[in-house]
């Protein structure tokens, strides 16, 4: 019997902490939600230090030409359209109007490279974006950070022998758009 009293004693024992902690588990509430953490970035995009294009005195023979540097900067994608328009709004195309009243207008060609390396980029319709162009920086921070151009070619047929109907202005407008 003294063997079998004591493991009666602590299977009793077991039993009574076994019981006292099933007491407590099912007075136990508990509920929980998961949360989503997400990391944003709002999308901007900027263009920036688009500057004025004078072409004096060409060349007989040959196009008249002019170029500008900006920059183009966004966060948020990786890549940008670009569209180049007359915002003229009756307006065919790009072109330069006569100072003298009456004058037909001179037509001209535009370019757009997504780098400022040599050369001009590929030609440019009106109101067609140029889709697919990657960002190269996050922020125009001042003329320095120019990292695309555009190109202005006058062909030769269109602006010889009408020195005399100068000066010949026109506006371009370039609209950046995140892809």
């Amino acid at each position: 019997m003294k063997i079998f009293t004591p493991k009666l004693l602590t299977s009793i024992a077991a039993a009574s902490l076994a019981l006292g902690s099933a007491t407590t588990a099912l007075s136990q509430v508990s509920d929980s939600e998961i949360s989503m953490i997400t990391l944003t970035f709002m999308q901007n995009i900027d263009i920036a230090f688009v500057d004025p294009v004078t072409i004096a005195d060409p060349t007989p023979g040959f196009p008249a030409v002019g170029e500008d540097t900006f920059c183009v900067a966004g966060t948020g994608f990786s890549t940008f359209s670009i569209t180049f328009s007359n915002p003229d709004p009756g307006a065919p195309g790009f072109e330069l109007q006569s100072a003298v009243a009456g004058a037909p207008p001179i037509f001209y060609e535009v370019f757009f490279k997504n780098d400022l390396s040599p050369g001009f980029g590929v030609p440019v319709a009106p109101e067609s974006p140029l889709l697919g162009n990657l960002i190269q920086t996050s922020v125009c921070a001042d003329p320095t950070s120019d990292n695309a151009k555009f190109n202005i070619e006058i062909p030769f047929p269109e602006w010889d022998g009408r020195e005399s109907e100068g000066p010949f202005t026109g506006m371009l407008e370039l609209t950046v758009v995140s892809e």
